[in-house]
């Protein structure tokens, strides 16, 4: 499912030639990239109520379908307000199945594999912006001005489109029939997605688990939300889960994955290296994600996550410095800065806060926690996206806080 959130390796390369093409100015280019990601806070906000009352797979289903529609709209767009429409519609996808899926992931997994499985959702999605930026440079190369990013854009659609066809032969969660009360139903999909592999101990031990659940009301938000308020542990948990999500978007790696290519531009790279470069950038990401795989239920969740915002950061200082010195002549360094940068990212707050907001949820609050913390998560990305200007560039990044002159 999180390749389909492939999205932004899309636009990172594809941005360029939407803006020729077009014809549009920097301030209309930002707010085509910057409203998908408002509008996936609208719609991870307004999931939570029927995440917890019609279960994780409607809301997945609905999202690919969301997903289809808006891409396509974006490939056939004639004028700014068809793309920004269209992206209007991409956003509300994938804020709903940022959401949903990690949710579903979580509770369908094994507890000794779910860290590792929800760490892979992450992958997925460098996975599928390396794709976007593979199908961004093939259709530079061989495909005309215009027809290159519709196509790039178009092609968006395919892998939402196998996720819903997907989704008509997967089950439900497990845990949400349990907590709606269908616990032998709950049995029937626990056994299925256990296959045989599992030992009969392992199946045993999940089902004395679903069965101990009692049947709770999981569709009432402002019930949950009252609680929420009342009970200071609860407290104390959604703020970690939505200061976590506020602090991954915040270390600025959707300004790179975004604007991956303008930047790669200012930095003096030629506009088709620059493209091919985006690649690169989310493969980099990818390794740090791979690396820590087998970490998470060996190391723990605080163990990576540490390491991993202190790397980030210290490879931002280097790109900062690069800047500072003369990015002229230290285009590579600011090169290596970037790679390091995302390397230490994926290596424990591209997943990590996904996973911890995953598990630490009470079911009966998880559709609502989840929509939180997924809101706060992509309302912390537009606020990052919004402070870009691509040029002349003043790059106000969350870390660096540093300001970039460009050749004029």
């Amino acid at each position: 499912g999180r390749v389909v959130l492939g999205d932004t390796g899309v636009v990172s390369g594809a941005e360029v030639f939407v803006q020729n093409d077009l014809g549009l100015s920097d301030a209309k280019i930002q707010v085509v990239v910057s409203v998908t990601v408002l509008f996936a806070a609208v719609g991870s906000a307004l999931a939570g109520a029927p995440l917890q009352a019609r279960g994780r797979k409607p809301v997945i289903m609905v999202a690919s379908c969301f997903y289809c529609v808006g891409s396509l709209t974006v490939a056939a767009a004639r004028g700014f307000g068809e793309l920004v429409a269209g992206r209007v519609v991409l956003g509300l996808g994938v804020g709903l199945s940022s959401m949903a899926i990690p949710v579903y992931v979580a509770e369908a997994s094994p507890a000794e594999l779910r860290g590792r499985l929800v760490s892979c959702y992450n992958l997925f999605i460098v996975l599928g912006q390396a794709a976007a930026c593979g199908v961004n440079i093939v259709c530079g190369t061989y495909l005309g001005t215009s027809s290159r990013w519709r196509v790039s854009m178009g092609v968006a659609a395919a892998p939402a489109f196998l996720q819903l066809v997907g989704f008509f032969y997967l089950p439900e969660s497990p845990r949400w029939l349990a907590q709606t009360g269908d616990v032998d139903g709950a049995a029937r999909v626990l056994e299925t997605l256990r296959g045989r592999a599992a030992s009969s101990e392992t199946i045993e031990r999940d089902l004395q688990q679903l069965r101990a659940m009692e049947p709770e009301d999981v569709g009432d938000c402002a019930q949950g939300l009252s609680e929420v308020r009342r009970t200071p542990h609860l407290r104390a948990t959604f703020g970690l889960g939505l200061g976590l999500m506020a602090l991954q978007q915040f270390s600025g790696v959707n300004t790179i994955m975004y604007y991956g290519a303008a930047i790669l531009i200012m930095c003096g790279f030629e506009e088709k290296d620059s493209v091919a470069l985006t690649a690169v950038l989310a493969l980099a990401q990818g390794l740090g994600i791979v690396v820590s795989l087998p970490l998470w239920e060996r190391c723990g969740r605080r163990r990576l996550l540490i390491p991993s915002a202190l790397a980030a950061a210290a490879a931002m200082a280097c790109v900062a410095l690069a800047f500072w010195a003369g990015i002229d002549t230290y285009k590579y360094v600011g090169l290596l800065g970037v790679v390091t940068y995302l390397v230490g990212f994926g290596l424990g707050l591209s997943s990590g806060p996904w996973v911890v907001n995953a598990e630490i949820y009470p079911t009966r609050l998880r559709g609502l926690g989840q929509a939180s913390a997924c809101t706060a998560n992509w309302a912390a990305n537009y606020v990052v996206a919004a402070c870009v200007e691509i040029k002349p560039v003043r790059w106000v990044h969350p870390i660096i806080l540093h300001e970039v002159i460009s050749r004029r």
